[in-house]
């Protein structure tokens, strides 16, 4: 219930969506940023959303790092990029957390996202892999498992994870980018905000930040208060 999601996309329909799915005792819960914007981006959803929906459903005691493999897996065959005549390289990026209230375990994956905690007026980064869902892998090189990071929860915290719609939009008095050092620094600088506010407060930052700028790509920003 404490929580809010900033969701602006570019287009009418959008690369980017928030996705959840409960299961039992766990609440899985992810930013997803697909390639590209608008029709195209929003297909690409599809196939994610639906890729997510079947692994979680068909997969018991599953961690955030499988998930992502297994939609990793998921997406280079639906897109038949497993092939290797292959040219298609779309795929998307990911923050995923895996949340029990019971256990008061929170686990995160990310390709290419972090994930930003609050605790005690202190904000620390679980940095994501460096690889995407999907795409071609370079060479012949053995890819690595996505890690899985696990948290223990305690009263008070707050986590925020987005896509690259918000820290990559120019703006500014030179025409410079948001930057994910300025999200950084809004959630510290605000962080007597209840977690709710926090939505309207970065929209309107990314508003004042884009000026007469034209908005770049999709919008996406989650936030959860324990």
């Amino acid at each position: 219930p404490n929580s809010f999601i900033l969701y602006k996309p570019r287009d009418v329909v959008s690369g980017d969506f928030p996705w959840f799915f409960k299961k039992g005792d766990d609440i899985f819960i992810a930013a997803v940023d697909c390639t590209g914007h608008g029709v195209p981006g929003a297909l690409l959803s599809f196939i994610g959303y639906f890729i997510l929906n079947n692994v979680v459903d068909h997969y018991d005691n599953i961690n955030a790092g499988q998930v992502l493999d297994k939609l990793h897996d998921g997406v280079r065959k639906t897109l038949k990029q497993d092939r290797v005549d292959s040219e298609a390289r779309d795929g998307m990026d990911i923050a995923l957390c895996k949340i029990n209230l019971t256990s008061r375990l929170l686990e995160y994956a990310g390709a290419h996202r972090p994930l930003y905690l609050l605790r005690n007026g202190e904000l620390s980064e679980i940095k994501g892999d460096r690889k995407a869902i999907g795409g071609i892998p370079l060479g012949k090189k053995e890819e690595k498992d996505f890690e899985n990071h696990e948290i223990k929860i305690e009263n008070g915290d707050r986590v925020f994870f987005f896509s690259d719609g918000l820290p990559d939009q120019v703006g500014g008095d030179s025409g410079r980018k948001y930057q994910a050092a300025r999200i950084r620094e809004q959630i510290l600088n605000n962080s007597d905000l209840k977690i709710s506010d926090y939505e309207k407060f970065f929209f309107n930052d990314f508003e004042a930040w884009r000026g007469d700028f034209k908005q770049i790509d999709d919008v996406l920003l989650i936030g959860i208060e324990f």
